[in-house]
């Protein structure tokens, strides 16, 4: 019994130690960054868009690793674009993408972000406005200077986070900065898609949209990434929701 609390002991204080050795890794080697541009898609019917949009990327991250997280934002931005052209339909702005209609039939809690008053009556109306969040984002990016740094951690235990951003409690000037596991982005037993669901729900959490602690289904912030990764197809009663939010933090 003594030599169990013995070990226990030197386990916790290893892990103090190396809790340690990182924040001061950082605060005697802060890390630096560089600047990379992405071309942003110009759906119909918005107002003036940015030809590109920028982030800072701390220089740990691998080529490979810059290239998929370039591919992972571009993914999504794809997907942004296809949801407000669909919603433009040909002029009208009366048109339901299959983004929102799928996160209609499953998100009715916090469906408006922190610092809203105005209350958001369903899941479809908070698709909506995320997007037009999302937009707005892009063009203080593009054309504010509001640049979105992309920071590295590798965490303890190493998988217990994948893309994370920190809720935002304004409507401007906030940066979709998101924090990256590299272990994760080598994976290849995952794929973009779900790497795409982790980063919409990171940057939900950019646009001021929240959740309870590991609480995600019927929640926005939860059930609008998990459609993306379904494809906006209805769930399967035989797939759990923890097979997409375990990659959300």
């Amino acid at each position: 019994m003594k030599g169990d609390k013995l070990m226990d002991i030197i386990i916790i204080l290893l892990l103090i130690f190396l809790i340690l050795a990182i924040i001061l890794q950082d605060i005697f080697n802060p890390p630096t960054y560089t600047r990379f541009a992405l071309p942003l898609p110009q759906p119909p019917g918005q107002p003036p868009l940015p030809p590109f949009i920028y982030f800072d990327i701390d220089t740990r991250f691998t080529p490979s690793e810059v290239s998929r997280i370039k591919t992972v934002i571009s993914d999504v931005l794809v997907q942004w674009k296809g949801h407000l052209t669909q919603k433009w339909n040909g002029g009208l702005n009366n048109g339901v993408s299959s983004w929102a209609a799928c996160t209609n039939m499953y998100a009715f809690n916090r469906l408006k972000p922190v610092w809203q008053l105005t209350p958001v009556p369903n899941g479809l109306t908070a698709l909506n406005e995320a997007m037009d969040l999302f937009t707005q984002r892009f063009i203080e990016n593009g054309f504010g200077g509001i640049v979105g740094k992309i920071h590295y951690h590798i965490p303890i235990p190493i998988t217990s986070s994948t893309i994370r951003g920190q809720t935002a409690f304004r409507r401007n000037n906030v940066p979709l900065s998101i924090t990256v596991n590299p272990t994760q982005i080598d994976r290849g037993d995952i794929t973009n898609g779900v790497l795409e669901g982790s980063l919409v729900h990171a940057w939900l959490h950019r646009v001021g949209y929240t959740h309870p602690a590991n609480t995600y289904t019927t929640y926005f912030s939860g059930e609008a990434p998990m459609c993306y990764m379904r494809g906006y197809l209805p769930k399967n009663p035989a797939v759990p929701d923890s097979i997409y939010t375990q990659f959300f933090d």
